[in-house]
């Protein structure tokens, strides 16, 4: 009989294990699926990701403010949309995976001529300035290789900003790395695997569709358990669930540790504490507009849904399907008491392989509610993955290894709040 017992306690407790990763993994490969389209402002991406969050939210018996789950703002985002194409000296080049369109690049169509600099031949000020004038950079790229440049040299930034008035402007990256922009300049700007162009490169043909979109609708996703001890007291666990979205027609941007792992965490304490209620209120708020620069959470700030004195503490959790090689706890030096609580918990316990900390950065959106006072940290795991803004954070390379350890490392903490 004994074993029996034993037997079934380990099964109940694999099977809840299981539940935990299982869920997890179904979010993660939801939200990277193409129906989302990177979870951006093109083909409503993001809308649909806040719809589905909405859902599980209902699903999971979380309770919306004011009737509602959306907290809608405005903000512009630049997109590339369409049909979109880059070929060096006649050989195309397969977009996302040879080049990138810069975030903030103008639209542009017709084949030009290759300027290129690098260490070797970097112009001064004064040669740029009167190559300028002379209109010599009219209908050509620039090709920047600042592998061997000082990044502070003055003539490199200024050819970064493309001040000589080039048609387009590319830069060679060994990896290539895509973000968000709410503004576009009036040149193209491109950044290309480094082998891909060589000094005899001498033309490029490009078709680039650009719109700036100047009050695109993005909206935050909010609700919460209510406390059974002292539901006036505010616990809130966060994450972003907006992504790059879309790079014209062929090319979107999954975003699975970036943030379909944090927001996979957060429905899972969304299950965790329908079923295990706690006593402080739990809120969740899935943030949008984090990649275009945090700014669903600082319109939550400034609109906010309850009294922000309520809220006890924030866990702002991002790319977190890593953490083999531990955690990182941005803001804990700052909050030393809290940081040294959620140590105790770990060596007890040995969730995670080792928990550091560093100084507050504006990097997430846990940033402005520590503008406001409020007690937050900022949660990221710590790996090898190199995937990070680029086509290749897809769900099925995303270890995940810790998730359910982060998950009971961060639930102590909470409950003990």
């Amino acid at each position: 009989m004994k074993i029996l017992f034993f037997l079934s306690l380990y099964c109940i407790s694999t099977f809840s294990f299981t539940q935990d990763i299982s869920y997890a993994k179904k979010v993660l490969d939801t939200l990277t699926s193409p129906y989302f389209e990177g979870r951006g402002a093109i083909n409503d991406g993001e809308k649909k990701a806040a719809t589905y969050i909405a859902q599980e939210f209902e699903k999971l018996g979380v309770q919306p403010f004011k009737n509602s789950y959306f907290q809608y703002f405005k903000t512009p985002i630049n997109t590339i949309y369409g049909d979109l194409s880059v070929a060096i000296d006649g050989e195309k080049l397969q977009p996302g995976v040879d080049f990138i369109v810069g975030a903030n690049s103008g639209k542009l169509k017709g084949t030009f001529d290759l300027v290129h600099y690098n260490a070797a031949n970097l112009p001064s000020k004064k040669t740029m300035q009167k190559l300028s004038k002379r209109n010599f950079f009219l209908n050509k790229f620039i090709v920047i290789d600042g592998a061997t440049i000082p990044s502070d040299n003055e003539t490199l930034s200024l050819l970064k900003i493309n001040v000589v008035g080039a048609t387009g402007v590319i830069f060679l990256e060994d990896k290539l790395t895509q973000s968000l922009a709410t503004t576009y300049v009036d040149y193209a700007i491109l950044k290309v695997k480094r082998e891909k162009i060589n000094r005899k490169s001498h033309s490029i043909s490009v078709t680039i569709q650009q719109k700036l979109v100047s009050d695109y609708q993005s909206q935050n996703v909010i609700g919460h358990i209510k406390g059974t001890e002292f539901p006036d007291s505010l616990v809130a666990i966060t994450a972003h669930y907006d992504h790059l979205g879309r790079m014209g027609d062929e090319v979107y941007f999954p975003g699975a540790n970036d943030n379909g792992s944090g927001i996979a965490l957060m429905l899972n304490f969304a299950a965790h504490y329908t079923q295990h209620p706690p006593k402080k209120t739990i809120v969740f708020m899935a943030f949008g507009a984090e990649e275009s620069g945090i700014l669903g959470s600082n319109y939550f700030i400034q609109h906010p849904l309850f009294n922000l004195q309520q809220l006890n503490f924030l866990i702002n959790v991002d790319v977190i399907g890593t953490g083999e090689e531990g955690l990182m706890v941005v803001n804990g030096i700052e909050l030393s008491t809290a940081f040294d609580k959620l140590q105790t918990i770990n060596t007890k316990n040995q969730y995670v392989t080792t928990i550091k900390k560093r100084k507050n950065a504006p990097n997430s959106d846990h940033y402005w509610f520590i503008e406001k006072g409020i007690p937050a940290f900022f949660i990221y795991g710590l790996g090898s993955r190199k995937a990070y803004h680029d086509v290749e954070d897809i769900a099925s390379t995303l270890p995940m290894n810790e998730f359910n350890n982060i998950f009971l490392l961060l639930r102590d903490f909470i409950d003990g709040l």
